[in-house]
């Protein structure tokens, strides 16, 4: 993706006919409302080959009610559908290379398609090239004063995700909370570490972070250096939180396997959604912030007398 493109890239959601996805449809729409940028719904439908068959004709309903839900949320956002021709993982990575944002369904369950969704979800979230939303839960779209959390090891190895969270939090006008976590705890890490050596710590951290401070004045920024297990803080601070921040460590078996050790416990086990950023999706957005003052702020559409949306195949506004 291009500079130039890479701010009008649109919000994409995959859907697969649960309500799962649903919930994730309607996260994505307000998330391409604030950004003002179109919103593509995309499922994956190998089976629906036959333009004639039973599964064109389910492929196509899916994509009608997620349609039909975006448009209904009175969200001013231009609502695209598309059937993909391969398997979902494939589908859905290739789409995120022509994204700027992918949202995903998962919640936890032991029925077959709660398991699928949750495959699907994690075996994306580690290697697509743009930043990829898990929605968890039943919360809304909407932030409401809840914070952005984001768990940071490195400032420097972790500058993508930064760059996401910060800019997640301006545009919702939220705090954010930074969580960088020492590994260890009891009696013998209390020995180790001594409280200078804390202070030390806590000194570079905060010096590390005074660049993107810089950056993003207008968001207010709360930083923790804590003790213990960064999958437990994380889940702890998610609890109030409206969105948890997460690294990955790049598309190579051996970085994914460290991506499994923190992020994807996080997104196992996260009561709110979770931000999956791979380092390689830096774009011009995030290298160079908005000067402070020239935050967006969300642009709402003035509808015609008859929306355009109103004649989209798939639209079933009788249903609802």
């Amino acid at each position: 993706m291009t500079e130039e493109n890479a701010h009008d890239a649109p919000v994409v959601v995959g859907v697969n006919g649960t309500e799962t996805a649903l919930r994730a449809v309607l996260w994505a729409a307000g998330e391409a409302r604030l950004r003002d940028v179109a919103l593509r719904i995309v499922h994956a439908a190998p089976y629906a080959a036959d333009p004639t068959g039973p599964g064109r004709r389910r492929a196509d309903a899916i994509l009608a009610r997620a349609y039909t839900v975006a448009r209904r949320q009175g969200h001013a956002v231009d609502v695209h559908t598309e059937r993909l021709d391969h398997e979902p993982v494939r589908s859905l990575l290739e789409v995120a290379g022509r994204a700027q944002l992918l949202v995903l369904g998962m919640v936890h369950g032991d029925r077959p398609e709660d398991v699928f969704i949750t495959s699907t979800a994690m075996r994306v979230s580690g290697r697509a090239g743009c930043p990829v939303v898990v929605v968890r839960g039943r919360r809304g779209p909407l932030s409401a004063g809840r914070p952005v959390v984001i768990g940071v090891d490195d400032p420097v190895a972790d500058r993508a995700a930064l760059a996401a969270a910060f800019d997640d939090a301006r545009r919702h006008r939220t705090p954010l909370i930074v969580i960088h976590a020492r590994h260890g705890i009891g009696p013998l890490s209390e020995r180790l570490v001594d409280r200078d050596t804390q202070a030390e710590m806590l000194g570079h951290i905060t010096e590390a972070m005074a660049p993107w401070r810089s950056r993003y004045p207008d968001v207010q920024t709360d930083l923790r250096l804590l003790r213990g297990s960064p999958v437990d803080l994380l889940l702890r601070e998610a609890v109030h939180a409206w969105l948890v921040v997460v690294g990955s460590r790049g598309r190579h078996a051996a970085a994914r396997a460290v991506f499994g050790s923190t992020s994807r416990e996080v997104l196992r086990a996260c009561p709110c959604p979770v931000e999956v950023v791979n380092p390689g999706v830096m774009d011009r957005e995030q290298t160079v912030p908005m000067p402070a003052g020239e935050a967006a702020t969300p642009s709402v559409a003035t509808a015609p007398s008859r929306p355009a949306w109103a004649d989209h195949p798939h639209d079933r506004g009788e249903l609802w």
